[in-house]
C-alpha cells in the first residue's frame, strides 16, 4: 500500500477523533487492529531509507561537477597557452594572417577597452552608483576618450587575438 493510501485511511480517523466523533482510545484500537502505525511506520522507514541515498548521489554528484570543474579550468588554461604561443609564433615570423585547408587564422586588433589606474580619482560623472556601492562607469569613461576628453587616470588600450575560423 502506498503512503498516500495509508494516508487516506489515516485522515477519516483522525477527524472523527478531532471533531469528537470518537474517543481516543476508540481511535487507537482502530489504528492498532489494522495495523496504520505499523505500515505507516514501515513507510517512512523505507522512505528516509531513498531520502538517505538521494543525499548520498546529491554528495558525489558535488564532488563529480568539482572534479571536472578542475578539468574544464585546466583545458581552457591550456588552449589560452598554446593560442597564445602561436600567435606569438605569427608576429616572430611577421605574419597575422595565415591559410590552411582546414582553418583561417587571423590577428586582428580587439575593441578598444578602459583601463583605470588603481589611484585613478574619478569625477562623478564617470562613476555611477550599485546598490551600496559606487563603481567606474566604463561605458561614459571609454565615450569621453573616444571623444577626445581628458579623464585623469584613464586610457583606452587595445590588444590583438588570435582568431581561428
Amino acid at each position: 500500500m502506498t503512503l498516500y493510501e495509508l494516508t487516506g485511511q489515516y485522515r477519516p480517523l483522525y477527524e472523527m477523533l478531532s471533531a469528537g466523533d470518537i474517543d481516543e482510545q476508540t481511535f487507537r484500537d482502530t489504528i492498532e487492529s489494522c495495523g496504520l502505525d505499523e505500515a505507516i511506520e514501515d513507510k517512512a522507514d523505507n522512505y528516509a531509507y531513498v531520502i538517505k541515498q538521494m543525499e548520498a548521489d546529491v554528495s558525489v554528484i558535488e564532488q563529480e561537477v568539482a572534479r571536472l570543474n578542475a578539468r574544464k579550468y585546466s583545458l581552457v588554461s591550456n588552449a589560452q597557452r598554446v593560442r597564445h604561443n602561436l600567435q606569438e609564433a605569427m608576429y616572430a615570423i611577421g605574419k597575422t594572417r595565415i591559410h590552411t585547408p582546414r582553418f583561417t587564422f587571423n590577428v586582428q586588433p580587439n575593441p578598444p577597452s578602459v583601463v583605470i589606474d588603481a589611484d585613478a580619482q574619478l569625477p562623478d560623472e564617470f562613476m555611477r552608483v550599485i546598490p551600496e556601492r559606487r563603481e567606474p562607469d566604463k561605458t561614459a569613461i571609454k565615450d569621453a576618450l573616444k571623444e577626445g576628453r581628458a579623464v585623469e587616470g584613464c586610457r583606452l588600450e587595445q590588444k590583438e587575438s588570435l582568431r581561428i575560423r
